[in-house]
């Protein structure tokens, strides 16, 4: 009992000390607010202005295709004589189209490349396309014939894994970058610092290396948690408010939310925080100087493992997958995701889940070793292989 209450008070302290609802609160509303100026910023960039383009072509054009411009562009006609002036014009105000056909060629000129040149090639193509069909004695019914696809029927006995679990897989993952994100920043401030400051030999001297390295891992997994909660209800609020400008009813938001995939996801990554959260204090524990030490690179190992998972989405039945949701480094969110996107039986997330939180109590065994280790230890800072040894002979 005396165990649990030590535990709870280091894990209650460290909550506290980084989690600040003020602050998460400020965070909140500074992201919505730059996520409607990127919104409005975005579709003002790339929205059209509504005044038509000036395209000038000759007198000789097609009409079909110059009736065909005339739906994007503001067609002006010239005679040939005058193609030297218009390119003058081109160059001079830095903005026009002059479109001049040789034989069965169509020429360009511009100022420069422009998006609006894009609309101008695809009705180039769709008249070059019937003109050659007049060519060839074919109907616009004839090829639409000769270039229809097959008809295909499809019958899938399991039809669950859609596009929009894929989606939701993605967001699993992502939730997962962002807690190893924030937990990589509150493990190396946390420990680096208490070293940096010595102050870590006097509370250890009070309690023992395994109640202060599980009180470590337990507060900063739940601040990483409330974070993640918190990241996930702005980004609903996001998806919704993406609806309401995009003009979709926001309802269909719903399509994307399956229930068996989200309780799923909360133990494993609840477990797979605990996870990283052992390896990264251990990490920590051994870094004197933080500007200095090789070691500092091994804090983004996690983000390795973590990213291999979208691995699965590309074919969640293959080999590779099945290894990823079983290996206790990937499977916290290799297997919600391989449970989102394809047929999955029961007994899998369960035995993944139980190597999962076997895993995690062998790391905090060992994490706490580690720190224990690099506690007693003073200069420079040791290896790897001093402090396996090290490990190795405390009992």
């Amino acid at each position: 009992m005396k165990y649990i209450n030590q535990v709870v008070t280091v894990t209650r302290w460290e909550f506290r000390r980084f989690f600040k609802p003020k602050n998460e609160a400020m965070g909140i509303v500074i992201m919505l607010l730059m996520s409607v100026i990127f919104f409005v910023a975005g579709r003002f960039a790339f929205s059209d202005s509504g005044e038509k383009p000036l395209l000038t072509v000759l007198q000789q054009t097609d009409s079909a295709l110059v009736s065909r411009l005339s739906v994007d562009f503001k067609t002006v006609m010239i005679p040939e004589a005058q193609i030297t002036l218009v390119l003058g014009r081109i160059t001079k105000e830095k903005e026009g189209i002059l479109l001049v056909e040789e034989g069965n060629t169509f020429i360009i000129h511009a100022y420069k490349k422009i998006r609006v040149l894009k609309k101008l090639k695809t009705a180039l193509d769709d008249h070059h396309k019937t003109r050659m069909m007049q060519v060839k004695g074919l109907s616009e019914a004839d090829l639409s014939v000769v270039l229809s696809p097959a008809p295909v029927k499809e019958s899938f006995i399991y039809a669950d894994n859609s596009n929009s679990r894929i989606i939701l897989a993605f967001f699993f993952a992502g939730l997962m970058i962002l807690a190893v994100f924030l937990s990589f920043a509150y493990q190396f401030t946390a420990i680096t610092g208490e070293k940096q400051l010595k102050i870590t030999e006097q509370i250890v001297s009070a309690i023992s290396p395994q109640v202060w390295m599980d009180g470590k891992i337990f507060g900063i997994t739940l601040t990483g948690l409330s974070s993640m909660l918190t990241y996930s209800v702005l980004g609903i609020i996001g998806g919704v408010l993406f609806f309401q400008f995009t003009g979709v009813p926001v309802s269909n938001i719903t399509v994307y939310l399956h229930l068996p995939s989200i309780l799923l996801f909360i133990p494993f990554a609840l477990t797979g925080i605990l996870i990283w959260n052992a390896l990264l204090a251990a990490i920590a524990s051994v870094i004197t100087d933080p500007n200095n030490s090789g070691k500092s690179a091994l804090m983004m190992l996690p983000l390795l493992f973590v990213i291999a998972s979208f691995l699965v989405t590309r074919d969640p039945d293959s080999r590779l997958a099945v290894f990823l949701s079983w290996f206790p480094l990937t499977s916290a969110t290799a297997m919600p995701m391989r449970w989102a996107v394809t047929e999955v039986g029961l007994w899998q997330p369960a035995g993944s889940f139980v190597l999962l939180m076997l895993t995690f109590y062998l790391l905090r065994k060992l994490a706490a070793k580690i720190f224990r280790v690099s506690v007693l230890m003073s200069g420079n800072e040791p290896s790897w292989n001093e402090i396996f040894r090290l490990v190795k002979n405390t009992q």
